[in-house]
């Protein structure tokens, strides 16, 4: 999901460089930009948007930061993860960015939007070419749906009269006492008989259609069990330099701009006022002032105000912020890290924006990180490395052995005694389970494998190589189709038992409602609820036999919504009560789990003399309705742009 350049976002920068926002944009900065193309799969085109072209490989990996992102989601508040829907809200994001990047932005617009703000500048200055390509592109679109924006949404206005109408419908506000009927309390007094429920399968058989279903059998072979602790540790301890942490430095600066554009006379005045600056700073400092001080007073960079400190916070150093070698500009690094030492100040560095004075802080050099930290690094750059081609070469040659036995024999062949290989059965699924069955796992850890199973005739065995969510490979399979069903509508006594719960839900709605007409039956001219609920008598089997009279909170009219505050979602009742006088009870109203009796208590009728009178009421609803205005131009326009771009996807995808 891409995300709008904000201020906000600018602060956080080195936060969403990992999301799935910096991929897109480098997806649509380099996609097809050079003509050249590697082989092989990941550099398949699987979507254009006008002429911009996106591989497989580029959308793989958005759609993984997504299905990860999601699982992540899923793990604190539970669900399930939908891949088709990821996969259409990816696509929808691209077509998006690439619209919305239409507009022509040149390079001295992104340019001056960077250095218009001080912030901008400093995070942009610490960015390596690569990465400083990206921030551009993303400015780029940022910019582009500005100008797209402003240019669409320019002539929206706001009448008087919308402005009221709005008001009217935000003021006028109403609350109800009522009596609830749930559901689920007639459940259990609904009897169905065999006869009833299969007319009623009779009367929905489309609506238990089940999809094609296939039975493997199976053995599945894991690059993990390639890989030994042994074999971790002997790569940790002949690989060590891998492990080195970076080398890194605490530092402050004070700095002496050049003006922007300088000629080579301003830079030559720069330098002049740098020099005294230089003895100044110099004399301070023998006085004891302390850098920082001097960086708040007399430095004309951004970190000025936080005491001419570069970098960020590292959570294994004390207190401070730190930079590394590739993230500022050449001089300056070279004097941090090849030409300083810990405690001293520089001479003038000249860089692209002026002349700086450097004060060394601390300086740490690489150490060793400790095996528990790299264990798993490691452990999954050996299945990479060893324990992927063993798996796949295993699968190979058991699926020979199987061929020429079968799968009890072959996994108990000498050479496969340490793997520990066993034989499952999935029994019949359906291609949209989430979970394969044998004891095999989500579909998304083996991704690919339901889509191979599918595809094979029944009887043929195959090798199916399948991944995980980031591309790698998660597991080989050696797999047998035995069988396999078309898609059909089951014979009644296969679904009897959902068919029964079906029909006792939709007839507990029906006795509900029932149960409320006749209780409002026997409502006399002018009873209200709390005399009208002592002639209420629970219908024999009911969970609950008892009601009260219960009240809403005010509400209001929402627009797409039927939800009563207090109450619970009934379109019906929202319509109601306003179109009820105070003392009205009226009913029976279904609900989305319940069926109500009504009667209003409380109108409050909205104050027109307050609009009329009171500026900030219609300059916020002038404001509120005038932003909705400008969304709905602007998403017409996208919709009508987008029926006539020329998009182009996979049929992997579609």
């Amino acid at each position: 999901m891409m995300i709008f350049l904000r201020e906000k976002f600018i602060a956080q920068i080195f936060m969403w460089i990992i999301a799935v926002v910096f991929v897109i944009a480098s997806v649509l900065l380099y996609s097809g930009s050079s003509g050249q193309r590697g082989a092989g799969a990941e550099s398949e085109v699987v979507l254009t948007i006008d002429g911009i072209e996106v591989t497989r490989g580029n959308f793989e990996e958005i759609v993984s930061q997504q299905m990860r992102a999601q699982q992540q989601q899923n793990q604190r508040f539970g669900g399930e993860i939908d891949r088709k829907s990821i996969e259409k809200s990816v696509i929808d994001s691209l077509i998006r960015r690439a619209i919305e990047g239409s507009a022509n932005i040149t390079d001295a617009e992104i340019e001056h939007y960077i250095r218009s703000d001080k912030n901008r500048v400093q995070q942009y200055n610490q960015f390596g070419p690569e990465i400083a390509n990206l921030y551009k592109e993303n400015v780029r679109i940022f910019l582009s749906s500005t100008a797209l924006r402003d240019g669409i949404q320019t002539l929206e206005l706001v009448t008087d009269t919308e402005a009221e109408q709005d008001f009217l419908l935000e003021a006028e506000k109403a609350k109800v006492k009522y009596i609830e009927f749930q559901h689920n309390d007639y459940i259990s007094s609904v009897y169905i008989d065999d006869t009833e429920a299969e007319k009623y399968f009779n009367e929905n058989r489309e609506n238990y259609k089940t999809d094609e279903q296939v039975n493997v059998k199976f053995i599945k072979i894991d690059p993990v069990d390639f890989v030994s602790t042994a074999d971790i540790e002997k790569y940790y301890a002949d690989n060590q330099s891998e492990f080195m942490t970076s080398e890194l430095v605490r530092a402050r600066h004070i700095l002496k701009k050049f003006p922007e554009n300088a000629t080579d006379e301003q830079k030559a005045e720069t330098k002049t006022a740098a020099e005294e600056l230089l003895k100044t700073v110099t004399e301070e400092l023998a006085a004891g002032t302390s850098f920082a001080d001097l960086a708040k007073t007399h430095s004309e960079g951004p970190s000025g105000a936080d005491g001419g400190a570069l970098g960020t916070s590292n959570p294994d150093l004390p207190p401070g912020k730190y930079f590394g070698r590739g993230q500022m500009v050449k001089p300056f690094e070279e004097a941090c890290f090849d030409v300083l030492k810990a405690g001293e100040v520089s001479e003038l560095v000249e860089t692209r924006f002026g002349y700086h004075i450097i004060k060394l802080e601390e300086k740490f050099a690489p150490t060793l990180k400790s095996f528990s930290e790299v264990e798993m690094e490691i452990r999954d750059k050996l299945i990479e490395i060893n324990g992927v081609d063993n798996a796949k070469e295993t699968a190979e040659n058991l699926l020979f052995d199987i061929e020429v036995g079968d799968y009890e024999t072959a996994i108990g062949l000498e050479r496969y005694n340490e793997l520990s290989l066993a034989v499952g059965k999935t029994g019949f699924f359906a291609k949209d389970a989430v979970s394969i069955p044998g004891g095999i796992g989500s579909k998304w850890t083996y991704g690919g494998l339901v889509d191979a199973l599918f595809d094979m005739g029944v009887g043929v065995t195959n090798t199916i190589e399948t991944k995980k969510f980031d591309g790698n490979v998660s597991a080989y399979f050696v797999a047998t189709l035995l069988g396999k069903k078309p898609a059909a509508i089951p014979q009644y006594d296969e679904v009897k038992a959902d068919v029964i719960n079906d029909l006792r839900t939709e007839k507990s709605k029906e006795s509900a409602f029932a149960a409320a007409k006749s209780l409002y039956s026997q409502r006399a001219e002018g009873e209200l609820l709390d005399s009208l609920i002592k002639k209420y008598k629970a219908p024999e089997g009911v969970a609950s036999s008892e009601k009260t009279v219960q009240e809403s909170s005010l509400f209001n009219r929402t627009a797409g919504s039927s939800y009563v505050s207090g109450m619970g979602n009934s379109k019906d009742v929202m319509f109601a009560a306003f179109n009820m006088s105070v003392g009205d009870v009226r009913g029976p109203y279904q609900g989305d789990t319940s069926v109500y009796i009504i009667e209003l208590v409380e109108r409050v009728e909205p104050d027109l003399e307050l609009f009329q009178t009171d500026p900030s009421q219609k300059t916020k609803r002038y404001q509120t309705i005038l932003q909705q205005k400008k969304q709905d131009a602007y998403d017409n326009w996208f919709a009508a742009r987008k029926k006539v771009a020329n998009v182009w996807v996979h049929e992997d995808y579609r």
